[in-house]
């Protein structure tokens, strides 16, 4: 009695192993993956940080000038008085002189 005991546990342990060896190599295969797309992010983050700062010597103006230029385009305030509310269409010379200034 005692030796079926002890060869159904080790029945049951080699099938708890076939299952964890199983689990590893699914481990495995997702590990791999992930450092496959973690270079392809790496170099697609490099190239893009590339064509950001080509882009940005070529046009001569800052990115940040550039927001600026665009935020007041769209309607809101850039200057220090007022930053980031509604223009409500009207002009604003302390927003208006401030990108004169940073634009010189």
């Amino acid at each position: 009695m005692e030796r079926e005991r002890l060869f159904m546990h080790i029945s049951k342990m080699e099938a708890d192993m076939d299952l964890m060896y199983e689990d590893l190599q699914t481990l495995k295969e997702l590990s791999v993956r992930l450092v496959e797309e973690n270079v392809s992010l790496q170099m697609e983050k490099e190239n893009y940080e590339q064509l950001l700062a080509k882009e940005a010597s070529e046009k001569g103006a800052s990115f940040k000038q550039n927001t600026l230029n665009n935020l007041y385009e769209e309607g809101f305030h850039v200057c220090s008085v007022h930053f980031g509310t509604h223009r409500h269409g009207e002009d604003c010379l302390f927003c208006q002189g401030f990108l004169q200034h940073r634009n010189n």
